[in-house]
């Protein structure tokens, strides 16, 4: 992708929502990038990438099949990087699907589904509420859904009391 693949999130994201992302890379793909990002300054042009990244997760291919995960996030700069082995794409010639887990003070990443233990994590530097849109960059040959799961128990717990 020359230009990212841009969803923007149709209220501020919460504590517990969660973004489901299913599809493919291409099959020599090389890189790809899932970024959270927070709302650009008005001046900020906009054929840029946004200067400000709640949350940056990054999967690399070296040449010889091994591949990683590198975690971060962008305030102007990158920011510290988190760097560890990728589970979540091993298979680059097979669909994929990841659920990012939004709270208060961290992102929780799962592969599959959310019904075991986190894959990776990282502590949110950026405002959560501030996060507007979800870009994906790079080696995606399809993205085949992309879905905003907003967490619903508050609103239920408030009709009910």
């Amino acid at each position: 992708m020359d230009t990212p693949f841009v969803a923007y999130f149709p209220r501020k994201p919460e504590e517990f929502d969660e973004v489901v992302i299913r599809g493919k890379l291409t099959d020599n793909a090389q890189n790809a990038s899932f970024n959270f990002c927070l709302r650009p300054p008005a001046q900020w042009p906009d054929d840029q990438t946004s200067p400000y990244i709640a949350y940056h997760l990054k999967i690399s291919f070296a040449p010889d099949g091994e591949s990683k995960v590198t975690q971060n996030w962008k305030n102007v700069e990158w920011q510290q990087e988190q760097v560890s082995k990728n589970w979540l794409v091993a298979d680059r010639t097979k669909p994929f699907t990841a659920v990012f887990r939004l709270l208060d003070n961290q992102v929780k990443v799962f592969v599959d589904n959310v019904q075991h233990s986190p894959d990776y994590e990282m502590d949110m530097q950026l405002p959560v509420e501030e996060i507007h849109s979800v870009e994906l960059w790079n080696d995606f040959e399809y993205v085949e859904e992309l879905t905003f799961r907003f967490n619903n128990a508050r609103d239920s717990y408030q009709l009910n009391a």
